[in-house]
């Protein structure tokens, strides 16, 4: 509760916690769910990946975060979380002839972001980004309340195979 009252304090609105069970006397707000696919049942793209680099971190982090500000259970990038994506050589534009439709976080067996600039092109985002990957099973994790990306999700072959966490709308 010290937690709340701090966050209230310094001016947050809206407060959500997870992982204890004294939340449960909470209302429930969202889950957290992981999907899984094979490579075989993703369509492929002509899209490309673009790595992003030094230079082009300061766009792709503002990219991130405007696209993300909305999206349940999602986090505000910070310059230090750039730093861990460039260190890892995990974040990608994805561009089709010369056009950028979106963004995304690939690496091992895992999406870790998806965000589409231009309307539509989700699948085509995930298609690239499955590029990256080294693995048979692509995984990923998505809010529950993100209805339009489990739809997405769902008609490129994912299946819902875990709830990761449970979030409380604590104020």
């Amino acid at each position: 509760n010290e937690c709340a009252e701090f966050c209230k304090a310094v001016g947050a609105t809206k407060f959500y916690a997870s992982g204890h069970e004294f939340l449960e006397n909470y209302p429930f707000h969202s889950s957290v769910l992981r999907m899984s696919a094979s490579m075989e049942v993703i369509p492929d793209t002509n899209a490309s990946l673009f790595p992003v680099t030094d230079k082009t971190s300061r766009q792709w982090r503002e990219i991130y975060n405007s696209k993300m500000s909305g999206v349940d259970n999602a986090s505000y990038l910070s310059n230090k979380g750039m730093i861990d994506i460039l260190n890892k050589g995990s974040g990608y534009f994805i561009h089709r002839d010369g056009v950028l439709l979106g963004i995304g976080i690939a690496s091992d067996d895992r999406i870790d972001c998806v965000a589409s600039v231009v309307p539509g092109a989700g699948a085509d985002v995930i298609a690239a980004l499955t590029h990256a990957l080294m693995y048979e099973t692509v995984n990923l994790e998505v809010s529950s309340t993100n209805h339009r990306a489990i739809s997405l999700y769902e008609r490129l072959g994912f299946i819902k195979n875990a709830e990761i966490s449970r979030w409380y709308k604590i104020f």
